[in-house]
């Protein structure tokens, strides 16, 4: 794949949501899993990423409570498929501090 170019929220916020678009499995077809993901900051700027179209968005994350900010993250990316189909990214966990 190629990277985008980096969204940031404006100085002085921080991240507090987010959201995957997720393609669901199409079964013998090529899947493509999570395809992009979108963010709102401490100040409510939108962050979107430049991913594919296809899938839904899901819902968005519980906001980071008080004045926490999200401060790491999980993957979940699946192995190489021999003889099936890989998808690469198909979820995201982010963790927040205060």
């Amino acid at each position: 794949g190629e990277w985008t170019r980096a969204e940031m929220c404006p100085p002085g916020q921080h991240l507090l949501s987010f959201r995957l678009r997720v393609e669901a499995p199409r079964g013998i077809w090529d899947d493509t899993a999570a395809n992009s993901m979108a963010a709102i900051c401490s100040g409510g700027a939108l962050l979107e990423g430049r991913g594919g179209l296809q899938g839904s968005w899901g819902n968005w994350s519980l906001p980071c409570p008080g004045r926490g900010a999200v401060c790491g993250l999980r993957t979940r990316v699946e192995r190489p498929q021999r003889a099936g189909d890989s998808t690469g990214l198909n979820d995201v966990d982010l963790y927040c501090c205060s």
